[in-house]
């Protein structure tokens, strides 16, 4: 099951690859690399038939590898993947479902706020098609990463929705040695008894070796609970949150919270898809 990062020579790009290599160093699992061949405009069909085209996009690809290697510097060297041609989103999705990919990441490639997630339009059409979880690098993360991933925060409303993002917030805690929070967003003061108890209906799925907290948050008066999770006070290295969807389909459906989160938040959030 390795961490595939979605690669290009973009500072996006760039964003992703330091998230990617962090993810796969902290849980020892594989880095994967994987780019997909650019297309020059006549069509998927005629250009990957052409060796001219052929010969181009590979070495596109391997420039981008090129700098992906010193990018990495001295950091254990992943695995490349050259990818296409096709569209971007499709190929990457098809490319992590078949390797089994435990997270795909990507970048942020639309224009927003520095540290803020600002997904693009590729990342946009990703997120509907992949059938694995999603981790989303905010802009500059390049520049502001630590070097370890400390506290796991769960976006936890009790529903499962949220269980199925604390199945994976464990794992990852578990291999990572970080703290896991559940975070759990009350509208007022008067309502946070209630999302109290919510809060320990997650925490008791932790394992006890893992520190895990609550964290009650009380919103700001209109401020909804996307909002609020995106800005979280407390130190949050990352968040997970899971995506609604329908029964027979298992994709990242993006609506309410995790749309919310996916646009604004200031630390990467890696998305849960719904089941089979």
């Amino acid at each position: 099951m390795p961490i595939v990062t979605a690669y290009e020579d973009t500072p996006g790009g760039h964003d992703a690859l330091v998230l990617g290599v962090q993810l796969a160093r902290l849980t020892g699992l594989t880095a994967v690399v994987a780019t997909v061949y650019p297309t020059d405009g006549l069509g998927y069909s005629a250009v990957a038939r052409d060796p001219r085209w052929r010969d181009k996009a590979e070495e596109v690809a391997l420039a981008r590898f090129g700098r992906a290697r010193e990018l990495i510097g001295g950091n254990a060297l992943p695995e490349f993947a050259p990818l296409g041609p096709g569209p971007a989103a499709t190929v990457l999705a098809e490319y992590a479902e078949e390797s089994g990919a435990a997270v795909l990441v990507v970048g942020s490639t639309g224009g927003g706020l520095l540290g803020r997630l600002a997904p693009g339009s590729t990342v946009h059409r990703l997120l509907p098609a992949a059938r694995c979880p999603v981790a989303i690098a905010p802009r500059g993360y390049r520049h502001t990463a630590a070097q370890g991933i400390t506290v796991i925060t769960v976006a936890y409303d009790g529903t499962p929705e949220a269980d199925r993002a604390t199945v994976l917030a464990v794992h990852l805690a578990g291999r990572t040695g970080a703290a896991l929070r559940f975070a759990v967003v009350a509208a007022s003061e008067a309502d946070v008894p209630a999302a109290t108890e919510i809060a320990h209906k997650g925490i008791a799925q932790a394992p006890t070796e893992i520190d895990a907290l609550t964290d009650v948050v009380v919103s700001r008066p209109g401020q909804s609970v996307g909002a609020t999770l995106a800005d979280l006070s407390e130190r949050t290295d990352l968040l997970v949150v899971g995506s609604r969807g329908y029964p027979t389909m298992r994709r990242i459906l993006l609506g309410g919270v995790a749309g919310v989160l996916v646009r604004s938040a200031r630390y990467p959030v890696i998305v849960v898809p719904a089941p089979d």
